[in-house]
């Protein structure tokens, strides 16, 4: 796969099913995700959640940050955002410095909606695991954590804690 990898290592030609493996797991994540977001105490979508976990695990962002984190165009975030703010879940201010830009930021409600969605998805993701056996659990962890460090995605941990 990439140069000093050890001989063991998946072989370029698995490379296809590693990834077929990889979309599998994502689709079971993804359900758990849409069964913990649908839990929320407001209607929110995948995508308006996932606005709220961008700015608690960064802080607040202007709109371009915004889009950029969803890997959307700027009109996209801000209907995302006109609707969140609407919820009461974030606020948005325009900078003094320059009034093109806009500063988006959570509020309190949007805080605990993230710290109960997460709960929730938590406790769905312990159901799993305990299904697997002690040492199967210890690799899957690993492979995780590798691979959310190659996505660049924050472990909770490291931006939970605000929410707590």
């Amino acid at each position: 796969m990439s140069p000093g990898r050890e001989p063991d290592a998946v072989e370029t030609e698995d490379v296809a099913d590693v990834a077929d493996v990889f979309v599998t797991a994502s689709r079971a994540l993804l359900g758990l995700a849409v069964r913990s977001v649908g839990e929320a105490p407001v209607d929110i979508t995948v995508p308006q959640h996932r606005v709220l976990v961008l700015l608690s695990a960064r802080g607040d962002l202007t709109i371009g940050d915004i889009a950029e984190g969803l890997g959307v165009n700027p009109s996209n975030a801000t209907r995302f955002c006109d609707r969140l703010q609407r919820l009461g879940l974030l606020t948005r201010a325009r900078s003094p410095r320059d009034g093109r830009v806009v500063h988006v930021g959570l509020t309190a409600a949007g805080r605990e909606l993230v710290r109960g969605v997460s709960e929730r998805r938590r406790r769905e993701v312990e159901k799993v695991l305990s299904r697997l056996p002690d040492d199967e659990v210890a690799g899957v962890v690993a492979a995780l954590r590798a691979f959310n460090e190659a996505a660049g995605e924050l472990e909770e941990r490291d931006w939970a804690a605000a929410l707590w």
